[in-house]
C-alpha cells in the first residue's frame, strides 16, 4: 500500500487501513472546499453523498469508523443494509483524499473502495444494478449489453476518414473510444468528432473496433476487483502487442484506469484527448476558423482532474477557441464538485446522481454560462440529465464538439 494520499495509488485491503483509520482527526476538510477557496457560501460542501444524506457515515470520517469497527474482530458486529448503502453511495470522486491535508498519508477514498471490496467478499455485494453491469461486461465486453460487433458502428458516418484497423495495420496512435462513446446514442458523436480532429491534425491513428474491450473501470469502481484484474491482464497483453507509441482516449474513466491502475505495465504513453489536442495546437497542426460566440464554463471531471492532474490542457484549448467567453465556476480544479455519476452511483442511486448534477448545473447558471463543457462521458450524461430536468439550464457538451465546431 502506498504511503501518501496521492489519488490513483493502489488500493489496499481493509486490514491495511486499520491503523490509518485511527489517525483521522475529524477536522472536516475532507468534506468541504478549502476555506481559503470558498467564494460562494452555497457551494462550500464537496462530498456528494454526505451533502445529500447529512449523516456522518456517508462522509469520509464515518467510513474510517466503519473500518475501525469491521477490523476490530467483533463477531457480533452485523453488516446492515444502511451500512452497505453508505459505502456504495461513494462516487469515488477523490475530493476527500485530495483535500486531506493534516495527515498526508490518509487515503479516505481508497478506504471507500476497500470497503466495497470487503462487503462483496462478505456476500453483501455487488448491488443488484451493479451485478447487471458486471454480467454485461463478462458477456459482451461492455456494460451496455450491446454486441461486440457494434463497437465500431460509429465509424459508419465517418467512412471518408478511412480509419485504420490497428489490429491489422501499424499505427503510431491508438484511439481508444471506450464503451460509452462507442455505444451510448448521445455520446457516439464524441467518437466521430475526435476522429475528425485527429485526422485534421494529420495524426497516424487507428482503432481496434470490435476487438476493443472494456478497460474495466466500471468493475473496479464498484469493487469487483477480480473481474477487473482479468480484463486488465487481457488488455495489457493485447495493447502492448500493437507496437503503438501513444494511446489516446476521450473517456476520463478509461484514461484514469490506464494511467493509474495499469501504471507501469504499458509499453507506450497514455494521454487523454485534451493533452493530445493541446500538443497539436502547440505544434501548429490545428487552427480554428469559426467564431463560437458562447459563454462557457468548464466542469473538471474527477478522473482527469484529481486522478490525473489535467487542469490546464482543457482550459488552454478553450482559450484558443474563437468567440469563447470563459467563466469559471466557484469549485474548480482540485476542489471541483463531482457530477455525481461515478463509482456506480448513477446506476444504483440515480436520485443521488441527479441531485448532485443539478447542484453543479445551478453553479454554472450562477456564473452566467450558457454552455457547460466537460470531457468525460459520464459527466456529460449526468449533467445533461440535470440540465434537461430544469428548463433554461445551460447546454452540456463535450469539449471535442466545440473543437470540431471551431475547426
Amino acid at each position: 500500500m502506498a504511503s501518501s494520499n496521492r489519488i490513483g495509488d493502489p488500493v489496499g485491503s481493509l486490514q491495511e487501513y486499520r491503523n490509518l483509520a485511527w489517525k483521522c482527526v475529524r477536522c472536516g476538510l475532507c468534506r468541504m472546499v478549502n476555506p481559503e477557496k470558498v467564494i460562494h457560501p452555497s457551494w462550500w460542501e464537496n462530498c456528494p453523498a454526505g451533502s445529500r444524506y447529512k449523516y456522518e457515515t456517508y462522509f469520509a470520517p464515518g467510513r474510517h469508523e466503519l473500518v475501525r469497527a469491521l477490523t476490530a474482530g467483533n463477531p457480533e458486529l452485523g453488516i446492515t443494509e444502511r451500512m452497505v448503502e453508505a459505502v456504495f453511495t461513494c462516487t469515488s470522486c477523490g475530493h476527500c483524499q485530495a483535500n486531506c491535508h493534516p495527515i498526508k498519508e490518509l487515503q479516505p477514498m481508497n478506504v471507500g473502495l476497500a470497503l466495497k471490496r470487503h462487503l462483496i467478499r462478505m456476500g453483501h455485494g455487488p448491488l443488484e444494478p451493479h451485478h447487471v453491469i458486471i454480467q454485461s461486461i463478462l458477456n459482451y465486453d461492455n456494460p451496455w449489453m450491446s454486441p461486440r460487433s457494434g463497437r465500431a458502428k460509429w465509424t459508419n458516418k465517418v467512412k471518408q476518414l478511412k480509419i485504420k484497423d490497428a489490429s491489422k495495420e501499424k499505427v503510431e496512435v491508438l484511439y481508444f473510444p471506450g464503451c460509452n462513446d462507442s455505444y451510448v446514442p448521445g455520446l457516439v458523436d464524441v467518437s466521430r468528432t475526435t476522429a475528425r480532429i485527429l485526422s485534421a491534425g494529420g495524426v497516424d491513428f487507428g482503432i481496434l473496433g470490435a476487438k476493443e474491450r472494456c478497460c474495466g473501470s466500471t468493475a473496479f469502481r464498484v469493487g469487483a476487483v477480480e473481474m477487473f484484474e482479468k480484463y486488465k491482464r487481457a488488455n495489457v497483453q493485447q495493447l502492448n502487442s500493437l507496437g503503438i507509441r501513444t494511446l489516446v482516449t476521450a473517456c476520463a474513466g478509461c484514461y484514469s484506469t490506464f494511467h493509474n491502475e495499469y501504471r507501469g505495465e504499458l509499453a507506450f504513453e497514455v494521454l487523454h484527448i485534451v493533452e493530445f489536442i493541446a500538443r497539436l495546437l502547440e505544434e501548429g497542426k490545428l487552427s480554428f476558423r469559426r467564431e463560437l460566440n458562447k459563454k462557457v464554463t468548464y466542469h473538471d471531471p474527477c478522473h482527469i482532474g484529481r486522478y490525473g492532474g489535467l487542469y490546464d490542457p482543457p482550459r488552454r484549448i478553450l482559450s484558443a477557441l474563437p468567440g469563447i467567453e470563459f467563466r469559471e465556476m466557484y469549485r474548480i480544479r482540485e476542489y471541483s464538485f463531482c457530477c455525481g455519476s461515478g463509482g456506480g452511483v448513477k446506476t444504483a442511486f440515480p436520485e443521488l446522481a441527479l441531485e448532485t448534477a443539478r447542484k453543479r448545473v445551478l453553479e454554472a447558471m450562477d456564473v452566467g454560462a450558457d454552455t457547460i463543457v466537460s470531457c468525460c462521458p459520464f459527466c456529460e450524461m449526468n449533467l445533461t440529465d440535470a440540465s434537461n430536468a430544469d428548463p433554461g439550464s445551460p447546454r452540456v457538451v463535450d469539449l471535442m464538439e466545440l473543437v470540431s465546431e471551431a475547426l
